[in-house]
Parts: structure tokens; C-alpha cells; sequence
């Protein structure tokens, strides 16, 4: 049986979003254009431009004509809303019938807080794959909507239809469940239909047009790491040749790509995006370790707390929306004010001077919950024999739905210091953003550009080394 642990946003409304599938269900005719479908599931709210897969695993449906699945056709049929909830908390339970039967046979136990009941998914009892807490809080969410549960004030308990799935829950054994975890097909999101990523650009413009068009467009806006390359005059990557008949290499003949990206087009790419980088000689901007006053001696005398200022600082680098000196300003704020080290030795900061940006100290907060919840993590990546090991401590311990780029990040941060010398570090060391992948698909490095898990994440920045650092012939 599958184990589904991604779900598409329902916003505050799980029951109107309910509704809105249907009429999506209802709207939708067999041989339509997959375009269609995603501008439906879209104007409903259940459309995830990061994670597009969610809302077709639900619906079963995918491919660049769109055939209903018998879910579609069944709701799409619903005469009532009850019956449309039904048809819903059927579906969801088919999807992952362990995280059903494990979740309300603890409801029907006593009443017990959301928190209580993820942290039991997280520990050594429960046999299935762990969804992250934003989407578990939306499997919740549904599952109330549905009336298999019922919240009361911050606990929940079976609802006023559980009877429905608590029987079907009664007849699995979660041994059998598990050993028949087969997950369904994967729905097919059809290549190039992607209306969400920025609109390809014209192979005559410049790198510079490119980006300043990326950052102002209705797509999505430069991460604030990148955001100086929109004003850099830099050249463009096809060279002066094959536009006015200069010295630069000539493009590769479109005909070269009839039978895909073969190794040997690849290989020819990622040289010649290395030659035009060096050539643009762009300074870096990203914060280095000693900015943030990291050191390598701070390793020694108490890594954990290291460890939590690494993972703060990734979280002040990719949330906060500010320039590398808005960054390391932030985190400079929170360290001076004792805040830091406050929050690591869990204890209330005693004064929060007006400089201490509060966004910054939510973030803070977060990664000091997440780092208390794995004690001896440094220890635990100091044993580690690889960083392909490494990555999945720190994904298991900080992952779960608070930190995904920024784990690279990390690993990144403590290859500079030299307290981590596995040999595979520098695959995990890219930073794949979502503009970097949109690129990468382009030409070939990956298949998708889509990163729903960590595992895409990881992929995507290892193509992106890839793309610019081949590895060196056997």
C-alpha cells in the first residue's frame, strides 16, 4: 500500500477546500490539455507550484491530456456535500492507510495535541515514512474537514464519521501494511508545461538582461543572494561568435540536441559555462564563516553550539529576505544581545534591545528548538564516513519542514572551517535555487525542476557541480 506524506495547501478552510476539488472534479472532461487542470487546481487553492506532484497524487491524474481517474469521476458525481467529504477521507486513507491507522487508534485512546501526536511519528514506534509537520498539519487539517477527527483546542479526537475509517484502520496490520508498502505510479507532470517557472529567455539576450528580467518579472524574484548579478555587465554565456561574428564559440547546432542531452553535450556545456564564469570574474558575495565570527577552535571547545550558529545563520541566509550585510548584521544583533546563547542553553533572553530584528529571533528560536531535539548532532556528523551520510543526519535532525536548501548551506559552511573532510563534500555544496534548476533542466543536467524532498534538493545541487565542474576522466 502507498504511504503519501505530501499534500497540497487547503489553506484555513479544509472543508471549502473540499469543495473547491470537487467543483475542479466537476469542470474537468477527459482529453483536456494538462494546462486546464493546473489552472483549476490553482484558481481552487490546491495547486503547489514547488510541489505539483501533491495535487495530482490526490487526484490520480497527470499526463498532458488529462484522463480522470475513478476518484475524479466519483466526485465529480457526489450528489451531496457529505458524500463528497466521504469520497475525499476515502482517497486520503487509500493514500497512506498507516498514518491513518496509527493516528486514530492514538485519538481513540485520550485526546492528544498536534505536537504530541508528530513527535510520536518521529520516534522508533512508528513504522511508516514521516511527513513533514506543515504537511501532516494539512493532513490533520482534512482529516477534520472529513469528520474522521475533531479538534478541541489544541488536541485532537475522533470525529463524528471516524467510525467509517476506524473499521477499515481495525481490519490492517501495520507489520503487513508495511511490508506491502507499494506506492502508487507516479502521476506525469508533462515537461515544459510549467507555467509557474520564469518564461524562457530569447537566445540573443545577455546574462544580465536575463536575470534583471527574472528578478522584476512576474516569476520568482532573485533569492537575496543572488540579487547583484541583476545590475553586473556581464557577458553573454554564447560568446560574441555566433551573434555578430566574433571571437567567441560558436553555438552548438540545434540539431546536436534531436536525440536529447547525450554525456558528450553535457560535458561541452558545463566546459563552456566554466570558461565564460572564469572569464566574468563576478566577486562573491556570500557570507563567509568569519563574518558570522565562526572559527575553527569554536569546533573544539563545543561543537553542538557551533553546530547551532551555523544553523541559525543558514536560517537568518535564506528566510530573512536580506543581502549578505543584512544577514550577518542580524545574526550579529542576536549574538551581541546574549540572545544566542540564551536560546541554546534554553533560557528566556532577558532583554531584547530595539535592534534585534524580530523576525530574526522567531528564526533563532526555531533552530534552537530543532538543535535541542538532537543533542550530541555534532558528535553524530563527526562519525559519519561520508557526506552523503552526513546530509541525511543533518535532514533527519533539521529537515522535517523547517530547513531544506539550507542544510547545503551548512555542510558548505563547515567544509570552509575544515571540521569536515569527507571526499564526496563537494557535490553537497552547490546551492540549487529554484532559478539555478529552472537552468539546469534547460540544459539538461536534471530532469525536473521541480525539488519537493531533500533527495531532489540534493540532486539538483549535485547537478549543478556537475555543470560547472565535470569530473576528471577514468
Amino acid at each position: 500500500m502507498p504511504q503519501v506524506i505530501e499534500y497540497p495547501p487547503v489553506g484555513a478552510d479544509a472543508r471549502a477546500a473540499v469543495g473547491a476539488l470537487a467543483r475542479v472534479c466537476k469542470e474537468t472532461s477527459d482529453g483536456e490539455p494538462f494546462r486546464e487542470l493546473r489552472a483549476r487546481l490553482r484558481a481552487a487553492g490546491w495547486w503547489d507550484r514547488d510541489r505539483p506532484l501533491a495535487a495530482l497524487r490526490v487526484l490520480g491524474a497527470g499526463g498532458k491530456t488529462i484522463t480522470r481517474s475513478p476518484f475524479m469521476v466519483a466526485l465529480a458525481e457526489a450528489a451531496t456535500e457529505d458524500v463528497q467529504l466521504q469520497l475525499v477521507g476515502d482517497r486520503l486513507f487509500d493514500l497512506n492507510p498507516i498514518l491513518w491507522k496509527v493516528i486514530l487508534e492514538l485519538v481513540a485512546q485520550r485526546p492528544l495535541p498536534k505536537g504530541e501526536l508528530y513527535k510520536h511519528l518521529g520516534s522508533f514506534a512508528y513504522p511508516g515514512k514521516v511527513p513533514s509537520r506543515p504537511d501532516f498539519d494539512t493532513w490533520l487539517a482534512l482529516g477534520v474537514a472529513v469528520g474522521a477527527l475533531r479538534q478541541l483546542g489544541v488536541a485532537m479526537m475522533p470525529g463524528a464519521n471516524v467510525a467509517r475509517w476506524a473499521q477499515r484502520a481495525a481490519a490492517l496490520e501495520l507489520d503487513e501494511l508495511v511490508a506491502e508498502d507499494r506506492p502508487e505510479p507516479e502521476p506525469e507532470l508533462p515537461a515544459g508545461d510549467d507555467a509557474a517557472a520564469p518564461e524562457a529567455p530569447a537566445a540573443s539576450a545577455d546574462t544580465a538582461a536575463v536575470i534583471a528580467q527574472v528578478a522584476t518579472g512576474p516569476g520568482d524574484a532573485l533569492p537575496p543572494q543572488l540579487r547583484h548579478l541583476a545590475a553586473a555587465p556581464l557577458p553573454s554565456p554564447r560568446g560574441e561568435r555566433g551573434e555578430r561574428g566574433g571571437g567567441g564559440p560558436r553555438p552548438v547546432p540545434a540539431s546536436r540536441f534531436a536525440a536529447g542531452f547525450s554525456d558528450e553535450l553535457r560535458a561541452e556545456t558545463a566546459a563552456r559555462i566554466a570558461a565564460w564564469w572564469g572569464e566574468a570574474r563576478v566577486p562573491s558575495r556570500a557570507p563567509a564563516p568569519a563574518d558570522f565570527g565562526f572559527d575553527t577552535e569554536q569546533w573544539v571547545e563545543n561543537a553542538d553550539e557551533l553546530l547551532y550558529r551555523v544553523a541559525v545563520a543558514a536560517a537568518l541566509a535564506f528566510r530573512l529576505d536580506a543581502e549578505t550585510d543584512g544577514v550577518v548584521a542580524a545574526f550579529k544583533a542576536l549574538d551581541a544581545a546574549g540572545v544566542l546563547a540564551d536560546l541554546y542553553h534554553g533560557t528566556v533572553p532577558t532583554e531584547l534591545p530595539a535592534q534585534v530584528d524580530a523576525r530574526a529571533l522567531m528564526l533563532a528560536s526555531l533552530a534552537a528548538r530543532r538543535c535541542a531535539e538532537a543533542p550530541e548532532l555534532a558528535a553524530a556528523l563527526d562519525g559519519r564516513a561520508t557526506a552523503a551520510d552526513a546530509f541525511d543526519t543533518l535532514d533527519a535532525a533539521l529537515g522535517r519542514g523547517l530547513f531544506r536548501i539550507e542544510l547545503l548551506w551548512m555542510l558548505r559552511t563547515l567544509g570552509q572551517l575544515g571540521v569536515v573532510r569527507w571526499d564526496d563534500l563537494p557535490a553537497f555544496t552547490a546551492l540549487p535555487f529554484r532559478l539555478v534548476r529552472d537552468t539546469l533542466f534547460r540544459l539538461g543536467f536534471l530532469d525536473t525542476p521541480y525539488a519537493a524532498d531533500a533527495p531532489a534538493l540534493l540532486a539538483a545541487a549535485r547537478a549543478a557541480r556537475a555543470a560547472v565542474a565535470p569530473p576528471p576522466a577514468p
